[in-house]
């Protein structure tokens, strides 16, 4: 019995390490899109369409229309165990011939529902 115990908490760090991320109790928690401000800068204002956009990230979280310019939001939460979480939404305006016209970062809405963001 002592064997199969030691065996067992032996063995515990090398299953923890071997699971998914997702099943991985200490991993931190996210959702959405994250984009990385190399990503962002791989983009081009002026060339890039929504069609590169869309391929390079998947359809946006949020959408909005505001006259001739077509805004792509893609919101990004990451709930840490330690540490600040990250709350993030990065914004692509498109005008009306799809081409990117201005791309930038910032904090995401307050308002998430999500108790652990604060908000």
């Amino acid at each position: 019995m002592r064997a199969f115990t030691l065996a067992l908490f032996l063995a515990t760090p090398l299953v923890m390490t071997a699971t998914s991320a997702h099943a991985n109790p200490f991993a931190a928690h996210t959702t959405g899109t994250e984009i990385t401000q190399k990503q962002m800068d791989e983009l081009e204002v002026g060339k890039a369409t929504q069609d590169h956009v869309r391929e390079k990230f998947g359809a946006p979280t949020r959408r909005e229309q505001l006259g001739d310019t077509q805004v792509w939001y893609y919101d990004y939460a990451k709930i840490k165990h330690f540490g600040k979480n990250v709350q993030e939404s990065t914004v692509f305006e498109f005008g009306k011939d799809n081409v990117l016209k201005v791309k930038s970062k910032g904090a995401a809405p307050a308002k998430t529902g999500n108790p652990f963001l604060g908000g």
